[in-house]
């Protein structure tokens, strides 16, 4: 895996496995996610952010305008998102 270091994201949704979440405007379970090349940068739980993650850095929509986030599952079915600022 490689370790990505990106200065400055924020949390754009925390919740549930297969609910209503929408980044850029795209439903982000019902969308194919592209990990792009096993990218990953740390960052906190966004409920306790004494605790961080390895967040997936990936990409959904379109191949010439995708729209990038990163995701990490921080409990059981309970799902942190953030998206660059």
């Amino acid at each position: 895996m490689v370790q990505q270091t990106v200065e400055r994201w924020r949390t754009a949704h925390v919740g549930k496995r297969g609910d209503r979440a929408r980044i850029g405007g795209q439903p982000v379970w019902q969308r194919e996610w592209r990990w792009i090349n096993k990218a990953t940068v740390r960052l906190p739980h966004p409920l306790n952010t004494r605790d961080t993650f390895s967040f997936m850095i990936c990409e959904i929509g379109a191949t010439n305008a995708p729209i990038r986030f990163a995701a990490a599952q921080i409990e059981p079915d309970m799902w942190a998102f953030y998206v660059p600022d």
